[in-house]
């Protein structure tokens, strides 16, 4: 092998080397991009997750609302049944 042709060698490894490298940058790239898509669906999801507990909080005092008032409505309507109870025992 003459030097000329030593020399092409190492020019085509050098190709092949320089080729495969950007090659690897590009597929870094991807996968950067790939990851940063993943992180901001992940902070959508914790968002998304920290409302939905905000909404469930909201529905369990509503719910201890409406059930005070059937407790309140139970109450008048047991006072009432003993009245008339009473005004029947009165007849």
């Amino acid at each position: 092998m003459d030097n000329e042709q030593f020399q092409k060698l190492v020019l085509e490894q050098l190709k092949i080397l320089t080729d495969g490298q950007k090659a690897l940058e590009q597929g870094q790239k991807a996968l950067e991009q790939g990851q940063e898509t993943i992180e901001q669906r992940l902070k959508s999801l914790e968002q998304g997750q920290k409302a939905l507990e905000r909404g469930q909080k909201e529905i369990k005092n509503e719910l201890k609302f409406i059930w005070d008032d059937i407790k309140k409505i139970d109450n008048r309507l047991s006072a009432q049944e003993e009245e008339v109870v009473i005004l029947k025992r009165m007849k």
